[in-house]
């Protein structure tokens, strides 16, 4: 027993592959996707192919050999079996493998050679001419092939017996043939008109995956590729490296960006808005932190969510821990005496999530920026696993708070980010901030479009 290893495109491909090669006695064990590819051996668009592991019985040439010789039966009318001596074994010409020969007719009998068949004067019995001329393997079976059917009609059906063996043999080989093209043509890159993809469509491909896995529909990846294809020369599209950078270039176009939160001459309002678990009171935490310690600002928190107490005590902890005030209000008029009264530079106001779905809840919170009466900065924090549908209902729901830019939050849940920059740049709004963890204050950084199309690619 031995084990092996065959990849590809899917299980049922890689089982295909099992069968084909090595036979239904080999044993799957176990298969896992592996990364096969990639530029300069980096997992820079590598495809996920599947591994799979097998057992297989080693094969060993088993015959009833003897000396060199084989030993064969033939058949004549009444059933009764002759008496001749095996004939020894003839090895081909170019070839290790045997070429096995029938036993030749008594010699005043034996026909002369190439004579073919003569059934006046044949004796019982199957007794070809002798041993093909040829004698690699594929023609002795096209010979075999060509004997079984050329069969003489009035030859009796005792007498002549083709191997239905090997006629089954040949039917099999034929048809693994047939498989083992198609799939050399879907490995190879060809269509299937047999017309070989153009070089620069093999280069593009990868790169239109990536804008499949994020979640680009093929009218979007269409036109990106469209755009990409008019912005280099023919020549370039042959370099992978110039079609990235292209591409880079391309998708940086469509991000824009916020900005950090800065301090000014006036009391700055930051309202952290978004649905549910989407991370904003930690966002809202990192944030005060930077501008508090690092940038030496005067902060203070603010919160109306009255509906999560364990996030009003997790606020409230890294209030304590950072020394920043922090001040929960229950009704409009106190959110507006309360940022009335605070002499802080920033103060950020943390709200409780609602769903997109609740229009009304949505309007509570509007109702509490209005009272303020003050300029307020919106922050809608959303998170980057999020499906594309329901990014799109989210941004069209809290658009009625009329938000200023985007936090995306949760990025090292996912490994691409294009669904947000998607919908962003639907409704017009830039991107503030990303978050890549749970830790304060470090897992946040300002948004970049260079960073960001990274993690659009996948290098993030």
């Amino acid at each position: 027993m031995k084990y092996i290893k065959i990849r590809g495109n899917n299980y049922n491909e890689v089982m295909m592959k099992l069968k084909m090669e090595h036979g239904d006695d080999a044993i799957p064990i176990s298969h896992k996707f592996v990364k096969e590819g990639g530029l300069f051996s980096s997992r820079l668009f590598a495809r996920e192919v599947v591994e799979l592991t097998a057992a297989v019985q080693e094969r060993k040439f088993k015959s009833s050999l003897s000396g060199g010789t084989r030993k064969i039966d033939f058949t004549i009318g009444d059933g009764e079996k002759t008496g001749r001596d095996p004939q020894p074994l003839r090895t081909g010409e170019g070839t290790d493998r045997p070429s096995y020969a029938p036993p030749a007719p008594p010699k005043a009998e034996r026909p002369a050679k190439g004579a073919g068949f003569s059934p006046g004067g044949m004796q019982p019995g199957f007794n070809p001419a002798g041993p093909p001329e040829r004698s690699t393997e594929g023609q002795a079976r096209s010979e075999a092939a060509r004997v079984a059917s050329n069969r003489r009609e009035d030859m009796p059906e005792e007498t002549f017996r083709p191997d239905a063996g090997v006629v089954e043999n040949l039917r099999v080989e034929k048809e693994l043939e047939e498989i083992k093209r198609a799939i050399y043509k879907i490995g190879s890159g060809r269509q299937a008109d047999d017309e070989p993809v153009s070089h620069e469509e093999v280069n593009i491909r990868p790169f239109r995956q990536m804008l499949k896995n994020n979640d680009y529909d093929e009218d979007q990846c269409n036109s990106i590729i469209n755009k990409m294809k008019n912005s280099i020369s023919r020549e370039d599209l042959k370099d992978k490296y110039k079609i990235e950078k292209s591409l880079r270039d391309l998708l940086k176009s469509r991000i824009v960006t916020a900005g950090p939160i800065k301090a000014g001459s006036k009391k700055k309002i930051i309202v952290f808005i978004g649905p549910t678990g989407v991370g904003k009171t930690t966002t809202m935490a990192k944030l005060g932190a930077i501008n508090s310690l690092r940038d030496g600002n005067r902060v203070c928190f603010v919160t109306i969510d009255n509906y999560r107490i364990a996030a009003t005590e997790q606020l409230k902890k890294y209030a304590e821990i950072m020394n920043i005030p922090i001040h929960t209000v229950n009704s409009q008029k106190e959110f507006k005496d309360t940022i009335a009264a605070e002499n802080a530079d920033i103060i950020m106001v943390d709200t409780s999530g609602r769903s997109h779905r609740n229009d009304l809840k949505i309007s509570e919170i509007k109702n509490f920026v209005d009272a303020a009466e003050c300029d307020c900065e919106k922050l809608l924090c959303v998170s980057a696993n999020t499906k594309k549908s329901d990014l799109n209902d989210v941004f069209m729901a809290f658009d009625a708070v009329n938000i200023n830019s985007v936090v995306i939050t949760k990025v090292d849940e996912t490994s691409y980010i294009g669904n947000v920059i998607d919908i962003a740049e639907k409704y017009h709004k830039p991107i503030s901030y990303v978050t890549n963890g749970q830790e304060v204050p470090n897992d946040i950084f300002i948004a970049d479009p260079d960073k960001i199309v990274d993690m659009m690619i996948g290098n993030g």
